[in-house]
């Protein structure tokens, strides 16, 4: 269990500065050993790459994955990487690592990624732009970080990688298994593995305000015809006729902000299919396989690795968010109560799922989940 004063955390460092937090995970074990980690960075679909130390003229290199056997007979002995990302996709007893992590909203968790390296392997000073908890595992590795925010560091010119070019670290410390140290983005931090050692990095998302806008965009286009127009009643005579005008200007960014201020559904919808997107989908020329009532409580179910369920609550109606599609559900008693069980299990017993059922709209949702694959049946 993650032995740590949440709400303390929470108010003095989380987004706020780096945290070490010594023996949080007390008697933790890695739950993949690294030769499991790089059976898997072999198999086809998986994200993971090696990152190598080398010589002045050429300091870092990276290669991607995926990777044979010889691949990793020929790396040196030492002063190498390997990273293998959204290893919770491939190994679900992970999860139980990142249910210790629920204090941060399940939109927020991104992946869970495992790096190995023996003596001296890094991945060089950087600075990332989300927070992340790095979990040792294995081994003993050294950390040097800032306490300050970096601003705008210079990297190395002509790598793939973006090292620092002048890291100039305030804090060095060495984290055994169960330590785990936190930063939030933009703290510059390096960490080299002292021996042979397996760090897990929990990473949290942060969309844009890009993503948000083009989210919006793509909601918005359900309007059609009703999206206001463009009009200029009092057109400007007085001007050049292949001049833009601010007043022009100021016309536009008025109507997008109407129409912002007249939708909240809109927005809610587009923030809720944003934050709930994934890789999840059923291919466009595969008729879906019918899916009833009598299938969901035969057996047991388990979340597709890759789906993401959340949900919100509007004054009527609760809108159900999985894999950027949402469901409606009407406030009823009961169904927050069994929805939010759904939600914090990743395997669904047959008794669940009967419980579920019980309820008519959650029946049509769990129908409507599995026949869109993002729960799959447990086979016997």
């Amino acid at each position: 269990m993650l032995d740590i004063d949440i709400e303390e955390f929470v108010a003095h460092y989380w987004q706020k500065k780096p945290c070490l937090l010594r023996n949080a995970l007390s008697g933790f074990d890695s739950a993949v050993s690294p030769e499991e980690l790089a059976g898997l960075a072999c198999e086809e679909d998986v994200h993971c790459r090696l990152v190598l130390e080398g010589s002045e003229e050429k300091p870092w290199t990276v290669r991607y994955g995926p990777f044979e056997e010889q691949d990793f007979l020929d790396l040196p002995v030492s002063n190498y990487s390997l990273l293998v990302s959204e290893c919770e996709k491939w190994m679900p007893e992970l999860n139980d690592l990142l249910d210790q992590f629920r204090f941060i909203p399940d939109w927020r968790i991104d992946d869970l990624m495992i790096s190995y390296a023996p003596a001296g392997g890094s991945v060089g000073p950087h600075v990332d732009q989300y927070d992340v908890f790095l979990v040792q595992a294995l081994g003993t590795r050294r950390w040097q970080y800032c306490e300050t925010m970096s601003q705008d560091e210079p990297v190395i010119p002509g790598l793939e990688l973006a090292i620092l070019q002048d890291f100039q670290p305030d804090q060095d410390v060495v984290l055994n298994p169960g330590d785990i140290l936190y930063l939030p983005p933009g703290f510059a931090h390096h960490g080299v593995a002292l021996d042979r050692c397996m760090t897990y990095s929990i990473g949290f998302r942060a969309p844009n305000a890009t993503s948000v806008l083009e989210s919006f965009t793509l909601e918005s286009e359900q309007l059609g015809e009703s999206v206001e127009r463009y009009r200029d009643t009092d057109l400007e005579l007085e001007r050049h006729h292949a001049e833009i005008t601010d007043g022009e200007i100021a016309r536009f960014r008025d109507m997008v902000n109407r129409l912002f201020d007249q939708s909240p559904e809109l927005w809610r919808d587009a923030i809720g299919k944003l934050l709930s997107d994934s890789a999840v989908a059923v291919p466009d020329d595969v008729d879906p396989q019918p899916v009833y009532l009598s299938d969901l409580q035969s057996s047991d179910w388990i979340r597709h690795p890759e789906s993401r369920i959340l949900y919100h609550r509007s004054a009527q109606t609760i809108e159900v968010y999985y894999n950027g599609h949402v469901h409606q559900l009407p406030q009823q008693p009961g169904i927050l109560e069994q929805l939010q069980k759904l939600c914090e299990n990743h395997e669904w017993s047959a008794e669940l799922m009967r419980e579920s059922i019980a309820i008519e709209s959650l029946g049509n949702l769990l129908i409507e989940l599995a026949t869109n694959q993002a729960i799959l049946p447990i086979a016997d």
